[in-house]
């Protein structure tokens, strides 16, 4: 009898189908993967998408921070099952709404992806300061960059673990020897936050120029905290236009029916 109600209700199943899909995604593990005779189907299918969007699923996959050789196949397979899966809402819905049903479900798990990637830059760029500060403090006591970065790859206390990831990834680069700004651009191609290109530039023109690393740093840190609390401000200045819709439309009808309500009904009794 339960599940014949279920089946009533579809929209239950496509919300339970999403949530499972987000929790897996949002979990960001790497014990799970689908298997080969899963994946490469799913792959296959995808290769005949355009080729830009087949650019922006790795560049995101690798921005996420998904870079093993079976992330590619995962998301195939989610996209790809999880739309085949929503044919077996045609037994109890109508057709339209089968396909309905596909059409965002093709897309969910690119909108997961997007918004891990999000999440995953803005808490290297939140983090960046505090990284640069220790960054500092260890070039004023005497190491060099590289030795700073391994420092700081050694003591990940201080960061979140998304930017000691990289941070990690670059002191290597560097350590095998390639060169200092294609490390650096690397770093940047890898999360796609702005103020790591930023960084990244400044270091480079400091190293070819002979400019003081420390002076660098400081100043890389300064404007960082500097545009994201300018960001802030902006967030703030915009919140009055966000409220407007809530306020005019949700807030004000039921104020004016409280304060106005016993006026009326008063008018209505001496009317009649």
């Amino acid at each position: 009898m339960q599940a014949i109600v279920l089946f009533e209700y579809p929209e239950f199943i496509l919300a339970g189908i999403v949530g499972v899909v987000i929790l897996l995604a949002s979990r960001q593990t790497t014990g799970f993967h689908c298997p080969n005779w899963l994946a490469e189907p799913a792959k296959a299918s995808l290769s005949f998408l355009s080729e830009s969007y087949l650019l922006w699923i790795s560049k995101s996959l690798v921005q996420a921070g998904w870079r093993n050789n079976q992330s590619f196949g995962d998301f195939a397979s989610f996209k790809l099952y999880l739309t085949l899966a929503s044919l077996l809402l045609a037994a109890v819905v109508p057709l339209y709404i089968v396909l309905l049903v596909m059409f965002v479900l093709w897309f969910v798990p690119d909108i997961v992806l997007f918004v891990v990637v999000k999440r995953r830059q803005q808490e290297i760029s939140d983090a960046l300061p505090q990284a640069l500060d220790l960054l500092v403090l260890c070039v004023d006591a005497g190491l060099g960059l590289e030795a700073a970065l391994h420092r700081i790859a050694l003591d990940n206390h201080g960061i979140t673990r998304a930017l000691y990831d990289e941070l990690n990834i670059l002191g290597r680069d560097i350590l095998l020897g390639m060169d200092r700004e294609r490390a650096y651009q690397e770093l940047y191609k890898r999360t796609g936050v702005d103020e790591l290109k930023t960084f990244g530039s400044a270091l480079a023109q400091a190293s070819k120029l002979g400019l003081s690393i420390s002076r660098i740093l400081r100043a890389q840190g300064e404007f960082i905290r500097k545009k994201q609390s300018q960001k802030i401000e902006e967030r703030a200045l915009k919140m009055p236009i966000f409220m407007a819709f809530p306020l005019w439309f949700c807030i004000m009808p039921s104020l004016m029916l409280l304060v106005l309500g016993p006026s009326l009904i008063k008018f209505y009794h001496q009317l009649h």
